[in-house]
């Protein structure tokens, strides 16, 4: 898989380790070393994720963060912060600036890579999805707001995550088609996937418990 990746962080040793790691495994990597130019290239550049160091002088990376989902042309890309800080509080602050993912520091290349790997996947099936949706609108086949002015039969979708941003991009990405659930634990999804006629499962990588 290869894919655009933007690293942030204001050391340069870090920058360089990362970018290291991520071109050996085939991934197209661009830097920044501050948080103002983390948000001109995110816009100028769209890559397809965003590795964010926390701990920056000036603009910090929660701050970046909480910019990068407040602007349309940006709000789309998944942001993994990148820390050395390992408090719950710390986590929440995360999360509530918009992060879809956290690796902390000293980084292990397997979660890096399955992180990467994962929240790209999932990218590229957003970037799908929104393209559909333009395209249907474009040609008519498509309201303003999203329906489909087809008789298509929607689909029931299952969706276990436990990163509120990237649950709730799911969410919104399919609703305007597509009957979606969303299980809050592992024993719900398991029953509701045996009990019930879904016809597509999704299903993080990330999850924190398992």
């Amino acid at each position: 898989m290869t894919a655009r990746v933007l690293i942030v962080d204001d050391v340069p040793a870090n920058l360089k380790l990362l970018d290291a790691k991520l071109t050996a495994e085939y991934f197209d990597v661009f830097k920044a070393s501050s948080g103002p130019e983390a948000l001109e290239s995110a816009k100028e550049r769209q890559p397809d994720i965003i590795l964010l160091d926390v701990m920056m002088p000036g603009m910090d990376g929660f701050e970046v963060c909480r910019r990068l989902k407040a602007m349309p042309e940006t709000e789309h890309i998944p942001v993994v912060m990148v820390t050395a800080l390992d408090q719950p509080r710390d986590r929440v602050q995360g999360l509530e600036a918009g992060a879809d993912d956290f690796l902390t520091k000293p980084l292990n290349d397997l979660a890096l890579f399955a992180r990467v790997r994962s929240l790209v996947r999932l990218k590229m099936v957003t970037d799908e999805l929104r393209m559909r949706e333009a395209t249907g609108q474009r040609i008519g086949a498509l309201s303003a707001n999203g329906d489909s002015f087809l008789m298509s039969e929607p689909g029931r979708i299952l969706v276990i995550d436990d990163r509120p941003t990237s649950l709730r991009r799911i969410t919104e990405t399919l609703a305007n088609e597509h009957n979606v659930m969303v299980a809050e634990t592992q024993e719900e999804f398991m029953r509701l996937a045996a009990n019930d006629d879904f016809d597509l499962l999704i299903v993080s990588l990330t999850l924190q418990e398992y």
